[in-house]
């Protein structure tokens, strides 16, 4: 996926989940349980802020903290955000938790986090709608490669023991992840695993994200399997 595909799913997914959370904003949100609509509206406009912040600072160093506008709205936020993402040198320099410092993880991160979040709204107004599978086959790519293996308190080093393979069904989207004394390694292939979880590149995407195990066809011991499923963030 490239800046513009980046864009345009976080555009539509922002404003989708702006409308689900004003719609119903007293909704539990399921995978918050302290929070409503309302709280999860209010976290993702920060969460906004908070990248904006790291693109426009391009200081790879230290996190810079947001700039909240007076009279800031959700709707705001997301305008900002588009309007910095499209102009912004992605090679830029851009403090974030992964080894790569760039402006381009924020991009990235902000599409996927957004669709994650889009769908809690609307599963808590009712009208869950699945990510987009070309979308989320980068959120599979992203959790594997990025979100599993580094955390805001540095690299990840216990993962579960015992590997895990991912299959979707609608995508060409399938991952070996091994545990080992170096750490995680990631392949693409289809090969057998410990245990194994296949389904849509959605329903993967958003159990990896801590959203349920949903329609997935799963194999093998279910604690290991959601151990793998604690491993994000």
């Amino acid at each position: 996926m490239d800046r513009s595909d980046y864009l345009t799913h976080l555009e539509a997914d922002g404003r989708a989940f702006i409308e689900a959370c004003q719609a119903v904003p007293a909704a539990p949100v399921a995978a918050c349980p302290e929070w409503t609509n309302t709280e999860l509206l209010g976290h993702l406009a920060m969460v906004w802020r908070f990248a904006l912040a790291q693109v426009t600072a391009a200081d790879a160093s230290n996190p810079t903290g947001p700039d909240i506008p007076e009279g800031d709205t959700p709707a705001a936020a997301l305008t900002d955000v588009l309007a910095a993402f499209a102009e912004v040198d992605l090679a830029a320099p851009a403090w974030n938790w992964s080894p790569n410092l760039t402006a381009a993880f924020w991009v990235r991160r902000m599409a996927h986090e957004t669709a994650v979040h889009r769908w809690d709204a609307q599963q808590a107004a009712g009208t869950p709608q699945p990510i987009d599978p070309v979308l989320a086959s980068d959120t599979l790519a992203e959790v594997v490669e990025v979100m599993a293996q580094f955390h805001r308190k540095g690299k990840v080093e216990d993962f579960p023991a015992g590997s895990l393979h991912l299959h979707g069904t609608d995508a060409d989207a399938e991952w070996l992840l091994v545990p080992g004394p170096e750490g995680l390694v990631v392949t693409q292939e289809h090969a057998k695993a410990d245990v194994a979880a296949k389904g849509t590149t959605s329903n993967l995407a958003l159990w990896l994200w801590g959203r349920g195990q949903g329609d997935l066809t799963c194999f093998g011991d279910q604690d290991l399997l959601d151990a793998w499923a604690s491993v994000t963030p």
